[in-house]
């Protein structure tokens, strides 16, 4: 497959490291015992971890995540913001956060696989750089916070929705279709489809409140 414009490439990834990071840093205000430091790294962790590992495994050089600045400063950016707003963000519940991560979770399975098109792998090979810039944030942060990944639990399409949005664009190039188009298409079926994997889990999770409240 052709090389993809770097510009393209580089808006999609800034859009998903700050819905990242945001979902890190609105994580880790939620959570008692972190302040403002911990706000950081956990923004940090979430808005760069996946695209700093797929850079590593690529080997092209420094991680593009550390000769930008406007990756640092996306995450600079993203931290104040869940302090300003967070309280309002908060009054939607938990569930914020999740949306942030699913979106977060669609745009960056997207940057990482053509970002590793770009340096000329073979589809199969970028699609596995895809899903590891994808769940590559969400496991460093899960880690952090010393909880089990996201992505390891039963029951969750989180590398699986990746991929999803993945097959989407590697199809959708494949045919010939406009490179905005088949972003915009892949985008749309990672986060629909994590999403549906949470709204999923959610009505599994209520039904079982509700049998358990039920009297023997």
């Amino acid at each position: 497959m052709p090389g993809y414009s770097p510009s393209l490439v580089l808006f999609v990834e800034i859009v998903a490291v700050f819905v990242s990071a945001l979902s890190g840093a609105l994580t880790a205000r939620r959570t008692a015992g972190y302040g403002v430091v911990g706000m950081c790294c956990l923004a940090f962790a979430a808005g760069l971890g996946g695209s700093l590992t797929r850079d590593l495994l690529l080997q092209k050089g420094t991680p593009v995540a550390l000769t930008r600045v406007d990756y640092l400063a996306t995450v600079l950016v993203a931290v104040p913001l869940a302090l300003a707003f967070g309280r309002w963000i908060e009054t939607w519940g938990e569930r914020v956060i999740g949306v942030l991560d699913a979106i977060g979770l669609g745009w960056f399975a997207v940057a990482g696989t053509l970002r590793a098109l770009n340096f000329e792998l073979e589809p199969a090979g970028a699609a596995v750089l895809g899903m590891v810039t994808a769940v590559g944030g969400g496991v460093l942060r899960d880690l952090l916070m010393g909880r089990v990944p996201t992505v390891f639990r039963p029951g969750e399409l989180y590398a699986l929705a990746a991929l999803a949005g993945i097959a989407v664009l590697l199809v959708v190039l494949s045919v010939g279709a406009p490179p905005f188009l088949a972003v915009s298409l892949a985008i749309a079926a990672g986060c629909a489809s994590r999403l549906w994997s949470m709204g999923q889990r959610g009505r599994a999770e209520a039904l079982e409140l509700k049998l358990k409240g039920r009297p023997a």
